[in-house]
């Protein structure tokens, strides 16, 4: 086996803006998702995908592997296998595979796609910013850490967010039976 140069590449900090964004992100997947693209949309939190989409980490057909995170995600997300399938045999993978094995959130039909994106997005936007800024600060942080790290983060965040207008907003709605208005706050 060659020896690896001294210098490694890292461009997956800039793929990583979407996770470390505060807020969730939302990849619009459409027609083909290769390369540096899946590897972007896999730093999102949420993955909405047209039936006709087919998606792949490619690299190694130039004699390279995904520099920006692909390896690593995807094997967090859909299994050690199936990751080696995609990456060493440059498997492509349809909207419905993406689906089943849990890499994309949801497959509509490519006119729908927009229509499912917004519907994500208004989901979204009705919830507490800081909520929902926490609960991805915790998963994306302690997901493949020890079972007590993650109980001991979420209990700290749990007590933080108890503090916050949002939560007694949240909970004086739910008692009135209305709507919530979420300050961020």
């Amino acid at each position: 086996m060659p020896s690896l140069p001294a210098a490694t590449s890292r461009p997956s900090s800039n793929v990583a803006a979407a996770e470390r964004c505060p807020r969730p992100v939302v990849a619009r997947i459409e027609g083909y998702c290769l390369g540096v693209g899946l590897e972007l949309a896999l730093a999102c939190d949420f993955r909405v995908c047209a039936d006709d989409a087919q998606l792949g980490l490619p690299e190694v057909g130039l004699g390279m592997i995904p520099g920006s995170g692909g390896t690593q995600r995807l094997a967090r997300l859909v299994g050690l296998g199936r990751a080696k399938d995609v990456v060493m045999r440059r498997k492509r993978i349809s909207a419905a595979d993406a689906l089943a094995w849990g890499l994309v959130s949801e497959v509509v039909p490519a006119a729908e796609l927009d229509t499912a994106v917004d519907r994500v997005l208004a989901d979204l936007a009705e919830l507490s910013p800081l909520a929902l800024a926490m609960a991805k600060r915790v998963l994306n942080h302690v997901y493949d850490g020890p079972l007590q790290v993650g109980l001991e983060l979420e209990g700290l965040a749990y007590g933080l967010l108890r503090s916050t207008h949002d939560f007694r907003e949240g909970v004086e709605a739910f008692g009135e039976k209305r709507k919530p208005n979420f300050e961020g706050r």
